[in-house]
């Protein structure tokens, strides 16, 4: 008795060490999975991009970076340096042609709250705009270049074609604010020029193909 009693007893250990391995999933022949991500490139364009029309302009909207919105802002973009080039070009160029029964909404939706914001509504609200422009006098976006990226702010520049085949870069910034890019226009008190007439484009623009 005294020996099928150790028996047993030998096999319920070995039963419970095989429970073991088989719940720790084979022993010491497992391995964690560890996941990679690519860190954020801002000279990679966006995809899957296509152009629609807004007042008159050709916008791009990526399918991947958005917006995902356009009723009346566009919103809703990728946290990425992409999502913030779209947003940037987008917002401008609905701020500076939203007509009048829409463009308190875009405000609202689009612009980082300050003093900036506040000196805008009331100089927009000087203004009427009730007709799109003229496509054929429009400029056409070419491209942009990321000056400086992070998780919560973007500068860069825009450049676009003028009707006359010269170049405007332009200046924008936006900030990541409420799961989105917004807008933020220059300080009241900045010097900066931010429009600019380059001789040529820069060889390390991200490009954007725009219909003609």
């Amino acid at each position: 008795m005294r020996l099928h009693a150790a028996h047993f007893s030998l096999s319920l250990l070995t039963l419970v060490a095989a429970l073991t391995l088989t719940a720790c999933g084979g022993g010491l022949t497992s391995s964690p999975s560890t996941t990679t991500i690519a860190p954020p490139d801002p000279a990679r364009p966006p995809v899957d991009i296509h152009w629609e029309a807004y007042q008159g302009f050709q916008l791009p909207i990526g399918a991947h970076d958005g917006p995902t919105r356009q009723s009346p802002a566009a919103s809703g973009y990728s946290h990425t340096p992409q999502g913030a080039a779209l947003a940037a070009i987008n917002q401008n160029v609905r701020l500076t042609l939203a007509p009048d029964g829409a463009w308190p909404d875009i405000a609202s939706e689009s612009l980082m709250p300050g003093p900036a914001k506040d000196s805008w509504v009331l100089a927009r609200a000087q203004i009427s705009i009730t007709a799109p422009a003229n496509p054929a006098a429009t400029a056409h976006i070419a491209g942009y270049k990321i000056n400086t990226y992070t998780a919560a702010r973007t500068d860069l520049t825009v450049y676009s074609t003028l009707s006359d085949n010269s170049i405007l870069a332009t200046l924008l910034t936006v900030v990541w604010s409420a799961d989105d890019w917004r807008f933020q226009l220059p300080d009241l008190n900045s010097k900066t020029n931010r429009n600019q007439s380059p001789a040529a484009f820069p060889t390390d623009m991200v490009k954007l193909e725009a219909p003609k």
